[in-house]
């Protein structure tokens, strides 16, 4: 009598399904690492969009109040809406929950600009200073210090910025923007205090919240 050889069907279907098995365990590996990959990816796009919008909103808030190389008590404003402005070169408000509707920041341009500045500072840096509206040039012996107001404000999860005639958006997927007042001993304001969360619209990644505290160059008061 003949003996056969090879496999049964009984080996087969062992092997197909421990073959199956496999598979769906290296598939199953496979998109767990894809999945973590891409929330990693997320990840850091949302920590350099937070980056981003922290420096360009703590570059303004230095500078909030600084006008120049003279006293503000000598300056004449030619142009009279621009004494209110100096005067509350920093205005804040929130929305009743707390999350931030308007920060209004007045100071001088820190890099060079696009259109015209909401102000210009003409001085010797000596005994003279005058605020002309729009853009000014100076005479001899003078410098023209472009003054701006930076308008930051929170629409839905778009944080906006306005600058003259520009209106864009600085970033996107804010969840929440809070921003506090920091005052010294003579209750003036002496900086900022922010906190920004970050969301992604698609839930791979959860919320993070990133946290600066920014000094005034120039401390100012009835903010």
């Amino acid at each position: 009598m003949s003996r056969q050889s090879g496999f049964g069907l009984l080996e087969v279907m062992l092997a197909l399904s421990l073959g199956l098995v496999l598979l769906a365990g290296s598939g199953h590996l496979f998109l767990a690492a894809s999945q973590s990959w891409l929330a990693q990816g997320v990840a850091v796009q949302l920590q350099e969009d937070a980056r981003q919008a922290l420096q360009r909103l703590a570059q303004d808030i230095r500078m909030t109040g600084m006008f120049g190389c003279l006293d503000p008590g000598a300056i004449d404003f030619v142009d009279p809406t621009a004494a209110d402005a100096f005067a509350h070169p920093l205005e804040l408000v929130r929305a009743a929950d707390g999350r931030l509707q308007r920060l209004s920041l007045v100071s001088a341009e820190v890099t060079q600009a696009s259109g015209r500045p909401n102000w210009t500072l003409v001085t010797d840096c000596r005994s003279t200073a005058s605020v002309h509206a729009g853009g000014v040039a100076p005479g001899a012996g003078q410098f023209a210090i472009p003054i701006r107001r930076q308008d930051y404000r929170l629409v839905g999860e778009q944080l906006f910025l306005s600058s003259g005639a520009s209106n864009a958006v600085l970033v996107e997927g804010v969840t929440d923007l809070r921003v506090d007042r920091v005052r010294n001993r003579s209750l003036a304001v002496s900086g900022l205090r922010l906190s920004l969360t970050m969301g992604d619209p698609q839930g791979r990644v959860r919320p993070q919240t990133y946290r600066m505290s920014v000094a005034l160059g120039n401390p100012v008061s009835g903010a």
